[in-house]
């Protein structure tokens, strides 16, 4: 283990976990008396809450009665039904909130979703975590994905690329952020981390052998997890994004530097525009949106892209999670993270018909962007019932 690595203590870890939850909210922009959808209530209905706390006028689409009955006090108009085809108007809502959401649905469905909410919201936001860097993050993910999986459910992490582009090709503007930490946690974040992860497959049933796995992950003294970037992407109408205003870092916030990180200006505000931080690596969060500089563009001609250090500090070679090198058992690099490996050719079965039609190509793509990478079980339990009262529809 690298015992140069600089460790948050449990306040600053809080304090930090707070500051980034704020400059979150504060990149999706939300305005009171807007008209918010959000796509589900989530595990604890928080963010929810928050939405309604800061004044907007929040529908949540959800279809499972518990997460109904449980939520039922926050406070927001519930919409019964499928984030696959809306029972709502086109533009009925100023903005729509897909929270830690589509990396737990069946990705047949990404484009349809994506489609539904920019038909019935002016604005779509997506927040959501960017596949684990780390060892022991990726040992983790993988078990909870598989645990998922015996379930019948989803839990695949997508590049931050992937989200984007499903998002363009719903709204002609996109933004991104991306939010890291830049320090490790303290222990107990990872003990909380496992701790909340063995509740949910427990109380769901999944295996026993993945309950034990985690356990044993717990007991080790030697390992350390880090918490992975979360991407926030907005996407609306040509013009019609709003510039977020961001809050300082204060003080108290203040965390101590990693020699080795650079720190590179942000570009100059346009005429008008609130000024935005200082952006470097040290911040652990990145403020554009900006497009990457091109091989002609001067050293310094953008900020460098957020999220934990390169992987000869914070990477496998530093010896975090299990600190060794070796891919992870169960990992196909190119897949979304925690998608099952492959199977033999000769083993997949036929194509079966798309429920809304065949997922669109790309330009210069040789495969249909939004089609799951191959080995992705394309089966749903997910189908089409007609509504009861013929005057519904």
């Amino acid at each position: 283990m690298n015992v140069d690595a600089p460790v948050y203590t449990a306040d600053e870890f809080q304090r930090e976990s707070e500051y980034l939850e704020t400059l979150l909210w504060e990149a999706i922009a939300l305005q009171p008396g807007s008209k918010v959808l959000f796509c589900g209530y989530g595990p604890d209905g928080r963010h929810v809450q928050r939405a309604v706390r800061e004044g907007a006028k929040v529908t949540v689409i959800e279809h499972r009665n518990e997460q109904i009955n449980a939520f039922a006090h926050l406070g927001a108009t519930l919409l019964r039904g499928s984030t696959s085809v809306i029972p709502a108007r086109d533009a009925s809502f100023d903005l729509a909130i897909s929270f830690h959401y589509l990396h737990e649905i069946d990705p047949f469905f990404h484009a349809q979703v994506l489609f539904e909410l920019s038909r019935v919201a002016k604005r779509i936001a997506l927040v959501e975590p960017a596949p684990p860097a780390d060892p022991l993050g990726k040992r983790i993910a993988l078990l909870y994905s598989q645990a998922k999986r015996e379930l019948g459910q989803f839990e695949y992490y997508q590049p931050l690329e992937y989200w984007k582009k499903l998002l363009q090709s719903v709204k002609a503007d996109v933004s991104q952020h991306v939010f890291a930490f830049a320090k490790v946690p303290p222990r107990e974040y990872l003990l909380d981390t496992i701790a909340l992860l063995i509740d949910t497959i427990e109380v769901e049933e999944a295996p026993a052998l993945y309950v034990d796995d985690l356990r044993e992950i717990a007991k080790r003294s030697d390992v350390q997890l880090l918490p992975p970037p979360r991407y926030v992407l907005v996407g609306a109408a040509l013009g019609d994004l709003i510039v977020p205003s961001f809050t300082q870092r204060s003080t108290q916030n203040a965390i101590a530097t990693r020699p080795s990180a650079a720190v590179v200006p942000s570009p100059a505000p346009a005429q008008g525009a609130p000024a935005a931080p200082i952006v470097s690596q040290e911040t652990g969060y990145e403020f554009p949106p900006i497009d990457p500089p091109s091989s002609a563009a001067t050293p310094h001609a953008a900020p460098v892209s957020a999220g934990p250090p390169p992987e000869a500090s914070f990477g496998e070679s530093a010896g975090f999670g299990f600190g060794s090198p070796e891919p992870v058992p169960g990992f196909s690099p190119g897949l979304p993270f925690g998608a099952p490996t492959p199977p033999d050719a000769a083993a997949v079965p036929p194509p079966q018909p798309y429920p809304f039609g065949a997922p669109f190509a790309m330009p210069g793509e040789s495969v249909a962007f939004g089609v799951p990478p191959e080995g992705v079980p394309p089966e749903s339990s997910w189908e089409w019932e007609p509504p009861e009262d013929p005057e519904a529809t």
